[in-house]
């Protein structure tokens, strides 16, 4: 595999998982991170199919970083959590084992599963109504105006002030 480095995750990508975090609740914001997730995992097989190690290496670490994430997160009042704190370390082990071999042997089952537990997590965010856990964000209206090729978004409410709830 060659040392090449790029940044897979595109500019749009990036602001798109910003967006939904600062307007997330707590429910919707472990649907991201699982997007993240899954993001950084299919990075991560293309860098493989590509010969690029180091951008394998970079992409896999990030999934393990959205996995650790994952698993500090849990709240250990419920029994649901011990499950997921197994699946979760499972998982790490996997990928860091497929880091340390450059193999993918592993990736495609860990896909389908934070696949299932993301959608699990989906169908829970629709009924959570709880507010955002950030405040006094950027209002984001798109559709207003329109280049060439895409929607141009307005923001709104841009102050210093922006942040997490307290």
């Amino acid at each position: 595999m060659n040392g090449k480095v790029r940044d897979n995750m595109t500019k749009e990508m990036k602001q798109i998982f910003t967006r939904r975090i600062t307007q997330a609740n707590r429910t919707q914001l472990v649907v991201v991170v699982y997007d993240m997730l899954l993001a950084y995992l299919e990075e991560g097989m293309k860098a493989y199919e590509t010969d690029n190690k180091q951008e394998f290496d970079r992409n896999l670490n990030l999934a393990r970083s959205c996995i650790a994430e994952l698993r500090s997160s849990l709240n250990f009042e419920y029994d649901l959590s011990k499950n997921l704190f197994s699946i979760y370390a499972f998982a790490d082990r996997e990928l860091a084992g497929d880091i340390y071999g450059a193999k993918t042997d592993n990736i495609d089952a860990i896909i389908k599963m934070f696949q299932k537990l993301r959608d699990a997590y989906h169908t829970i965010s629709k009924e959570d109504d709880s507010e955002p856990l950030m405040e006094n964000i950027q209002d984001v209206y798109a559709g207003y105006t329109y280049g060439k090729t895409d929607v141009n978004e307005s923001l709104v409410n841009y102050g210093a002030q922006r942040g997490y709830c307290v």
